[in-house]
């Protein structure tokens, strides 16, 4: 806000309640922008924003988190073209998905996740009855035929996951869908009821090959925690999208090839090789000087560009030319390349594997 006068409001945590009293007062100010900002006495009242009394920046007290998500009503999704929403080709089996969640905050507090800033530490789930009753919505309204759940750890509360599961399976709801999942929050029966009622592919943030860098990034799993998952969940029948992060907290080119080593003996069935971003609000961000450098050019602050520079590496070209190398041998291996054929099991398979095999070559039209 002080850097950039074109802002005039900023909502900060959740935004539901916050937004909406904002859109009420405009809407009582008859939609007169001029009008509505010098209301100052209003803008006051708004908890969980940020505004402009004049040259002053004042920052109210934060909006209460909404406790029983079940109140809020569902997503105004026909106010979008939603037919446009296409996921990148690893993360969708069938067409059309639809995003959702379901569940808020983490009660884990890794260091470069910015998860908790927003949503806080502990976990408020929608009922499961509610998310079931979502999904029929969804499929009846646009043919939902996949979710797509957006959630930093849909396998947070087990009891909550085994009852959507199973009123999933009890329901017969005939829809496919993928999460995000902590490796100790899964284990072998778990993963097995999930794959009953649709689960397909599941996102686990292993991060990293080493335990210290691991321990650097206040994790909290350790490598067998990561093996057993990614043993469990093949077992399971359920497919990998696996994320590692490049230059962490303590690293050096050498312990990052240790990351590469890992992910090609683990072998997910998708890997993505993330460039460290320490996000303000986060711990990463206010101890990065501590273990390297940071630019504040925020317009770079978006995963693939090397903000934060580890004291281990010269520069950032370094650690780009990393990344580029790890993405390249883990995909070009020939027994990784075999064995995506093997799973070519239809014409729409083929075809998402060839939009994958376009984006990993650098043709993205």
């Amino acid at each position: 806000m002080r850097r950039h006068r074109c802002f005039d409001i900023l909502v900060y945590g959740e935004g539901e309640i916050t937004f909406a009293e904002i859109m009420q007062k405009f809407r009582e100010a008859h939609y007169s922008t001029e009008k509505f900002l010098k209301d100052y006495r209003t803008l006051a009242k708004i908890r969980g924003i940020v505004f402009r009394n004049g040259k002053k920046i004042i920052m109210n007290a934060p909006q209460e988190p909404v406790q029983n998500l079940d109140e809020l009503p569902f997503p105004a999704r026909h106010l979008l073209p939603m037919r446009k929403y296409i996921p990148l080709p690893n993360q969708y089996l069938r067409l059309p998905v639809v995003h959702m969640l379901a569940i808020r905050g983490c009660p884990y507090n890794c260091t470069f996740c910015s998860n908790n800033a927003v949503f806080g530490r502990a976990i408020r789930a929608r009922s499961p009855e509610k998310v079931l009753e979502e999904i029929r919505h969804l499929q009846e309204k646009y043919g939902a035929k996949e979710i797509s759940f957006w959630d930093d750890m849909l396998t947070a509360n087990r009891k909550w996951m085994e009852k959507f599961c199973s009123l999933l399976i009890e329901n017969k709801i005939d829809i496919t869908w993928t999460c995000y999942a902590r490796v100790d929050t899964v284990d072998l029966p778990l993963l097995k009821l999930m794959k009953r009622a649709g689960c397909w592919n599941i996102f686990y943030g292993f991060e990293s090959g080493n335990q210290q860098l691991l321990d650097n990034i206040g994790k909290r799993i350790t490598l067998q925690q990561i093996r057993n998952a990614s043993k469990w969940t093949k077992e399971a029948g359920i497919e990998i999208r696996a994320s590692f992060m490049i230059a962490l907290p303590g690293e050096t080119p050498e312990l990052a090839e240790q990351t590469l080593e890992f992910a090609k003996e683990l072998n997910p069935d998708y890997v993505q090789f993330c460039i460290t971003t320490p996000y303000p609000g986060t711990a990463l961000y206010n101890d990065a000087k501590k273990y390297g450098k940071l630019t504040k050019d925020f317009d770079k602050f978006h995963g693939w560009d090397a903000v934060f520079i580890p004291k281990g590496y010269k520069n950032k070209e370094e650690i780009l030319a990393l990344e580029k190398k790890f993405f390249r041998e883990f995909y070009l291996r020939p027994a990784y390349v075999l064995g995506r054929f093997a799973k070519i099991k239809s014409f729409r398979d083929l075809m998402r594997y060839a939009k994958g095999a376009r984006f990993l070559l650098g043709f993205t039209s």
